[in-house]
């Protein structure tokens, strides 16, 4: 099995100018992308508190209710 990864010798040398454009490029493109991630968090977030309400909205409106009472069960003798 050979080596998966080019020896140093092997590496193409890029200029400095081309290098630090496609960085900059790179850099804006990553900035974007965690601000994408950044709101969709934060929608999601907002979805959470809101399913949580109406989860929580349902659980005691359903204890509330006389028709969810628990049943008792006679044990046996």
């Amino acid at each position: 099995m050979g080596n998966a990864y080019p020896a140093s010798g092997n590496r193409k040398q890029f200029s400095s100018v081309s290098s630090v454009r496609g960085d900059t490029a790179w850099d804006q493109e990553v900035d974007t992308e965690r601000v994408s991630l950044i709101e969709e968090n934060a929608r999601l977030r907002a979805l959470v508190v809101q399913l949580s309400n109406l989860v929580l909205r349902n659980v005691v409106d359903q204890h509330g209710s006389s028709s969810m009472q628990p049943l008792r069960r006679s044990l046996p003798d």
